[in-house]
Order: C-alpha cells, then structure tokens, then sequence
C-alpha cells in the first residue's frame, strides 16, 4: 500500500491548550483546509491515524493538517480578541522558553565536551607523571 500526504516530519501535536480553544469557539466552521485536495474541513472531519499517532489529518489524501489548524486556532475571526491576543502571548512566551531550552542544552553540550577533554588531559597528565616516576627494570 503507498502512502499519500505529506513525507516531512510529523508536526508538533495541539497543545492541550490550542484543543481547547479549537473545541470551544472552532467546532461550527472550517479550521483546516488541505491545499492538496483543495477542500476546507471541519475539525469533525479530520481524521487521525491511530498506529503512526497522527491526528488532524485530510480525510481524503491523509496529508497531516494539524500546522493549519494551529495556525487557525491563532487567527480564527470567530474567537474573540482578547482569547486569541492571551493565546497568541501564550504561543510566543512557549516559543521563547523552547528556544531558551535549546540554548541551554547547547551550552550544557559545550560544557560537557570540555569537562571531558579536561578529564582527558588530567588522566594523560598522571600516565606520564607515573611513567617518568617508576623504576626501570
């Protein structure tokens, strides 16, 4: 069987919160629309694969579409401004404290290869020290 849609990466799933607003302001109209199939889809129409854990996915050519309902969950005319102003703050202070993290976890690498490169050196610098105090034989 050939599998259709998309082949890039899965994208990141909804936040509990990004569901939330969807289920609330969103099930009425269309939050998703698939330029592949060229159709607009309600989010009772998307579908999801329950072996690969993918959700919001075209119902007709399996393209994943949860980057699009993200994307209208942020700019859905329906919601009211001061909700999707708070999500969008919330969305961007997420963002940041990702990029932080990743930040962290670099410096956290470059720290660690030179702990390790020390210990290296300490470790060559007592072989040595060893052999040149041992007795020739």
């Amino acid at each position: 069987m050939v599998q259709r849609g998309s082949k890039s990466a899965p994208a990141r799933p909804l936040s509990p919160a990004e569901r939330a607003l969807l289920f609330y302001y969103c099930l009425n109209h269309a939050v998703a629309r698939c330029l592949g199939c060229a159709r607009s889809y309600y989010l009772s129409e998307l579908v999801a694969d329950l072996l690969s854990g993918r959700t919001h996915l075209c119902p007709q050519c399996r393209r994943d579409l949860t980057e699009n309902v993200r994307s209208h969950v942020y700019g859905c005319s329906i919601m009211p401004d001061e909700v999707r102003q708070r999500a969008r703050a919330l969305r961007e202070l997420a963002q940041q404290l990702v990029k932080e993290t990743h930040q962290l976890r670099d410096k956290a690498d470059v720290l660690i290869r030179e702990a390790e490169a020390a210990v290296e050196e300490s470790r060559s610098a007592l072989w040595k020290a060893l052999k040149a105090t041992r007795p020739s034989t």
